[in-house]
């Protein structure tokens, strides 16, 4: 698969970057921000604040790996990666959300790219991912990825092969990596500079 527009690089003004346990908050207020209908899109039922702000909460844990789409420092899409502490099964579970106001840009599907590569790099040969039937947008993006669909009443399963790491899926990580732990450095850096600026006022 080619290399995202948006993956690791700024586009306008977003980007597609790995999210650090140190940014939840972030999550937590995409997950807020979304409608009532995307919310049952995303987690299959209706679910409350109450339940966002647990589940932004304990996303980050062992297992857990989360992408998203930041522009100008809030994230508008998001992308999780599940499984990762069972290495025995080799599989893996996708989940995805992006705001209303910012779908069919190709956020969602450089996201997905993103997963299975990240997937590949740690030995996931099978990804899963689950939509509702109605949820067109999905089901067109799991095809798009050659997903093997299989239909139900209440969901529709994906199913990927996502194939072994090569040197090349390793570098791509590790580069998006890389960049998203400087955006992150700056932006702390950012936060600081006021305190520091006003306590230099104030030395003697």
């Amino acid at each position: 698969m080619a290399r995202s527009k948006l993956a690791g690089v700024k586009a306008g003004t977003g980007m597609i970057r790995r999210l650090w346990p140190t940014e939840r908050d972030l999550l937590r207020e995409h997950l807020l921000r979304l409608d009532p209908v995307t919310r049952h899109q995303r987690f299959g039922t209706a679910v409350n604040d109450a339940f966002l702000e647990n589940y932004a909460a304990t996303t980050f844990g062992v297992g857990g790996l989360v992408y998203a789409y930041v522009e100008d420092g809030i994230v508008r899409g998001a992308a999780e990666l599940r499984g990762l502490d069972d290495i025995v099964a080799q599989t893996g579970e996708a989940a995805f959300s992006v705001e209303s106001g910012w779908r069919r840009r190709g956020i969602g599907s450089d996201l997905f790219h993103r997963l299975i590569t990240a997937a590949r790099n740690r030995s996931i040969r099978t990804l899963y991912m689950t939509c509702l039937p109605g949820n067109a947008a999905m089901r067109r993006l799991a095809a798009k990825f050659e997903a093997d669909l299989v239909g139900g009443y209440a969901d529709v399963e994906g199913v990927i092969m996502t194939g072994g790491p090569t040197p090349f899926t390793i570098l791509d990580e590790a580069l998006d990596n890389a960049t998203g732990l400087a955006t992150l450095a700056l932006s702390i850096q950012k936060n600081f500079w006021p305190t520091t600026l006003l306590a230099r006022a104030l030395r003697p």
